[in-house]
């Protein structure tokens, strides 16, 4: 059925008309739906806070769990960092032994301090061999 022989067969039903108590009704349902919707002008000045987080305050919601958990893993890390800077105990005798023994060793390895050559400046290269003549052309 094409969608011009639908409104003729629509033109060819005669209108009925609405049951007057249906009226009443149908008004008083428009009447009690208008008092619950805000109207277009709203007289109470919203807070630009109620603004702000309206379109997805779930979103807002989880974004501050999750950086209140991240404050307060942070803070939970600190403490321990700070208590790990403020005790500064000596080494132990056993340490500054093995300490001595590794350097000796690797003295040993090495050789002496003497022995070791300056570094050498680094001078960059070119990156090919290749020579590219250059050619030039006169036009007369």
């Amino acid at each position: 059925m094409k969608p011009d022989d639908f409104e003729k067969q629509l033109q060819r039903h005669p209108l009925r008309a609405v049951p007057g108590e249906w009226r009443g009704e149908i008004l008083d349902a428009a009447r009690r739906a208008g008092d619950h919707q805000l109207s277009t002008i709203n007289p109470q000045p919203t807070s630009w806070w109620r603004e702000l987080f309206w379109p997805c305050p779930q979103a807002w919601a989880g974004l501050a769990a999750v950086w209140g958990v991240i404050l307060v893993l942070n803070l939970a890390s600190r403490d321990s960092v700070q208590v790990a800077k403020t005790s500064k105990a000596a080494p132990a005798p056993e340490l500054l032994i093995a300490l001595r023994e590794h350097r000796r060793l690797l003295t040993e390895l090495i050789g002496s301090p003497a022995v070791v050559e300056p570094l050498t400046p680094f001078v960059p290269r070119p990156r090919s061999e290749i020579s590219r003549p250059i050619v030039t052309v006169q036009i007369a």
